[in-house]
């Protein structure tokens, strides 16, 4: 007699169950910081609008000098990461793509890409300028260009140098709280520039750029460093070294920006020592407000750091990060040395969890207090779609979590509601909005027609080494992924288990000596090769004859 127990097998699928961490950026995130011996050349170019377009920018080194750090940025609108374009800049071939992508945020114009390119090691200290030649790629939405060169040259003066990426959602009105990376030196000229794009006209639609409230003036009209067509675009093209601030080809350095000069000397709009400014942008177009607004990219800040200024909050106010996110801590002083509170000695720190972070300064000349920052964490929960997974026709399967209170779910697929059935095959994304951050967890379903599989085992056997029938064992096990067979005496007792039913029992007991003829009870635990992973039971007898 043979027992037949039934139950579902799956086809089998690999897994692929995808993850990301938070999509949130801040709104005002310093990107490159750097106090050296040397100066600063910047430059910039913007296409507008068009879909194509030639222009300059600007890079006249001194004689003899060398280049420290350059980084060409590009801004591209109403695209993905994954969009890229090649061109000639200069000599220099170049390429933005989905490696080269950074921070995004939204506008009218739709998600706008900040993009980097480290030049470092290729640009020529001897040239000029730089071409940017956009009309053979065809269309493109890489729009603004923007060059940033450090150079040395010996004998020269310190200078600091703070680069902040403006990323709120494009609004009429936009206010950011800077925090610069040393106290500035008022004593000196402070240089600010700032990357505007589709500023159109001085009647139509112009940017206000106020400074602590103060209004500094307006920028407006064609890029100058751009070839005939590019109409709109602002541009920031100056020079810094040794405490002088000039600016480069129509840009002059003064505090009053005006069309599309957008430079102004700081040190006497500023406290001594501060590192906390207030940039506003204020989009004021006259004709339809509600449909129009300007690009704000990049601002830069190159001055003279105050020496033995208080460093009383130099790491910042506390904060909280979403998971995956990191914090860089910069608690550079001229001549310093650092003590942090893991032990380690660079200036930076950077931060990856949630703790209290605490840096102690040293230095001949002056005595600092030791400055802490309290870093959180969210908390965000599990989506817990888990793995991929096949159904039967007709099964479904409960996906998703609860939101917890303020976070706010959506489903790719635009379904309201979490935890939602699903009977359907199809891959199925989750995201959660959830104090500021952001998680996406995906799950692919398949619905598939299942076919029955048979465990068959036999009611007797004889182990009595005639090679007949001597192993108790299931004859037939299909569709199975794991599987637990225990075999108990009449009182009870475990005499036999394994987990490879090939194995058999012969009718010994745990030391090996065989047992007496009679019935014994046996229990069957397995997971199908496919489904959900619960555990099935199966029980029953089995009479041992010699």
């Amino acid at each position: 007699m043979m027992l037949h127990v039934l139950f579902r097998a799956f086809p089998r699928v690999c897994l692929a169950v995808a993850m990301t961490g938070s999509l949130a950026a801040n709104a005002q995130q310093m990107i490159w910081t750097d106090t050296f011996n040397g100066g600063l050349v910047t430059g910039s170019f913007s296409i507008g609008p068009v879909p194509s377009g030639i222009g300059v920018i600007y890079m006249d080194l001194p004689p003899g000098a060398t280049v420290r750090s350059a980084k060409l940025y590009a801004v591209a609108i109403g695209t993905t990461a994954d969009d890229s374009v090649s061109f000639p800049f200069g000599t220099i071939p170049v390429t933005f793509n989905a490696s080269t992508a950074g921070p995004v945020f939204q506008s009218l114009y739709g998600s706008v890409v900040l993009h980097t390119l480290d030049l470092t090691d290729v640009l020529d200290p001897t040239l000029p300028y730089h071409q940017v030649d956009l009309t053979q790629v065809g269309y493109t939405n890489f729009r603004e260009f923007m060059l940033f060169t450090e150079y040395e040259l010996p004998g020269m003066g310190p200078i600091t140098v703070d680069v902040f990426h403006l990323g709120q959602d494009s609004q009429l009105e936009e206010n950011y709280t800077l925090h610069t990376s040393h106290a500035m030196d008022t004593g000196q000229p402070i240089a600010f520039g700032t990357m505007g794009a589709y500023a159109r006209d001085a009647w139509s639609d112009y940017e206000a750029v106020l400074l602590n409230g103060v209004e500094l003036g307006r920028f407006y009209g064609r890029d100058f460093n751009a070839g005939a067509g590019n109409r709109y675009g602002a541009c920031a093209t100056f020079h810094y070294a040794n405490g002088i601030f000039e600016g480069l080809g129509d840009d002059n350095a003064d505090i009053a920006i005006q069309g599309a000069d957008v430079l102004s000397e700081l040190s006497t709009l500023v406290p001594y020592g501060t590192q906390n400014l207030q940039v506003s942008y204020h989009h004021v177009p006259a004709v339809n407000p509600w449909a129009q607004d300007n690009i704000v990219n990049l601002a830069v800040f190159a001055y003279s750091s105050v020496p033995c200024f208080d460093t009383a909050d130099l790491l910042g106010p506390d904060t909280v990060l979403c998971p995956g996110d990191t914090l860089l801590l910069n608690a550079f002083r001229e001549g310093a040395t650092y003590l942090w509170q893991d032990g380690s000695a660079q200036p930076g720190f950077t931060v990856t969890a949630a703790g209290t972070y605490i840096v102690q300064w040293s230095h001949p000349d002056c005595t600092y207090a030791p400055d802490t920052v309290v870093v959180g964490m969210v908390n965000m929960p599990q989506l817990g779609l888990g793995n991929d997974r096949e159904l039967c026709t007709g099964d479904s399967i409960m996906v998703g979590l609860v939101p917890p209170p303020g976070g706010v779910i959506a489903w790719s697929d635009g379904a309201a509601g979490s935890p939602r059935a699903i009977d359907t095959t199809g891959t199925y994304t989750l995201s959660l909005s959830y104090q500021g951050c952001t998680a996406t967890d995906s799950v692919r379903i398949l619905v598939v027609e299942c076919v029955e599989g048979v465990i068959e085992l036999p009611n007797v056997f004889t182990p009595n080494g005639d090679g007949t029938n001597d192993l108790f064992q299931p004859v037939v096990v299909h569709g199975i992924a794991s599987l637990s067979f225990t075999i108990f005496n009449r009182w009870g007792q475990e005499v036999y288990r394994t987990t490879r039913p090939t194995l058999g029992w012969d009718g010994r007991g745990p030391g090996g000596s065989k047992v007496p003829d009679g019935v014994y009870f046996w229990v069957l635990e397995y997971t199908a090769e496919h489904g959900t992973g619960d555990v099935n039971t199966m029980h029953g007898t089995v009479m041992l004859l010699r």
